[in-house]
């Protein structure tokens, strides 16, 4: 079956390339300089003349000078800036931005007529994916976690026996609790032991005086086997005349005092 038969039409054969036969190529005068172009062009070669849109060609002082143009680097900073004719007053470019202030209503932002706006759900609308447990657990919780305030206490020190000079009162040291075994003590620097909060000057707390122990939501106190022992007290209360057992692990709240050495007043609270 012939190539005439499925299409329905005739068709021509290809014809062989002369090399020797010159295709005539055609000229046209430019109406601006009346120089002429040779061959399908665009374009008028000497002026510029457009000869598509029949648009002459731009006089030299309608140019940017060399000084007005925008480095290219600048442009690519600002794309839009590189579509701008600088020819053109600012006044006429209209450019339709939104302010990132302005807030809009999400009612006037375009949505698909089958998908809802974003709204919160309808009370009754929504359900929780399973039953809420009782008590998270501990790897759950969100805490904050603890400091220590270690305070100079004048009052404390009153009731102590003590010829060492107090230093004075002042806003309390801050330390961060990292972990739930702290050691409270002095520094010994010829035994190089340091405790991880560390009583300063007062030399009526032993090197490993007291030690704090927590669960994650409670703290406890243990005093360990000190000459002078471990006090503690609660808000509203007077000072405490007896020390803590030794052995025995004595849990406090955010509320309490621990009182230890000559001056040196403890206290734990979760950090803000």
């Amino acid at each position: 079956m012939s190539g005439e038969e499925v299409t329905g039409r005739r068709t021509e054969p290809a014809r062989p390339v002369d090399p020797e036969v010159e295709v005539e190529e055609t000229s046209r005068e430019c109406p601006h300089c009346h120089a002429t172009s040779v061959g399908d062009v665009s374009f008028c070669g000497s002026c510029g003349y457009d000869f598509v849109t029949g648009t002459p060609p731009v006089a030299p002082e309608e140019l940017p000078q060399a000084d007005e143009r925008r480095p290219t680097a600048e442009q690519s900073a600002e794309p839009l800036e590189a579509y701008i004719d600088p020819r053109r007053d600012a006044d006429d470019i209209e450019l339709q931005t939104t302010p990132a202030e302005v807030a809009l209503d999400p009612a006037d932002l375009p949505h698909r007529p089958d998908v809802p706006p974003p709204t919160p759900p309808a009370a009754g609308q929504s359900e929780i994916a399973h039953d809420l447990p009782q008590r998270r657990p501990p790897s759950r919780e969100q805490d904050a976690g603890w400091v220590a305030e270690i305070w100079v206490d004048h009052a404390w020190y009153a009731t102590r026996d003590t010829d060492q000079p107090a230093p004075e009162a002042g806003p309390p040291e801050l330390v961060t609790l990292t972990q739930d075994n702290v050691v409270v003590g002095r520094t010994n620097v010829e035994r190089g032991l340091r405790p991880d909060l560390d009583a300063g000057t007062d030399a009526g707390v032993s090197v490993r005086h007291a030690q704090l122990t927590s669960d994650g939501h409670r703290w406890w106190v243990e005093d360990l086997d000190t000459s002078n022992g471990t006090y503690v007290s609660t808000v509203g209360l007077p000072l405490p005349t007896e020390p803590i057992e030794r052995g025995v692990r004595v849990q406090i709240d955010e509320d309490d005092r621990v009182f230890l050495g000559a001056w040196t007043r403890l206290m734990l609270r979760r950090r803000a």
